[in-house]
C-alpha cells in the first residue's frame, strides 16, 4: 500500500500546481524566463537552484502546451479506407 506524503497525496498536489500555473499569466512567465535561467546557471546545486531548474521547466511546459494547443483542436484523421459510392 502506499505510504501517503506528509504534504496529502502527490498526485492532487501535482494537479493543483498544474492548474495554478496554468491560470498564470503568459506573460509574466515570459517576462520571468531570463531571471530563472540566470538563477539555473549557478555553479552549485541549493535549494534555489532547485526551485530555478523546477520553475524553468514549468515555464516551458506551458510555453509547449500553448503551441500545441491549436494542434490539437484539428479533427482526427480518419482511419482506413476511404468510403466510397458508386455515382451514376
Amino acid at each position: 500500500m502506499k505510504q501517503p506524503t506528509k504534504h496529502g497525496d502527490i498526485g492532487a498536489i501535482l494537479d493543483r500546481l498544474a492548474d495554478e500555473v496554468l491560470e498564470m499569466d503568459q506573460d509574466e512567465l515570459e517576462k520571468l524566463l531570463p531571471r530563472v535561467q540566470a538563477r539555473m546557471e549557478s555553479p552549485e546545486p541549493s535549494r534555489q537552484w532547485q526551485r530555478s531548474v523546477i520553475a524553468f521547466f514549468l515555464i516551458n511546459g506551458i510555453r509547449a502546451t500553448q503551441s500545441l494547443a491549436p494542434h490539437a483542436r484539428r479533427p482526427p484523421v480518419p482511419q482506413g479506407p476511404p468510403k466510397l459510392r458508386v455515382v451514376k
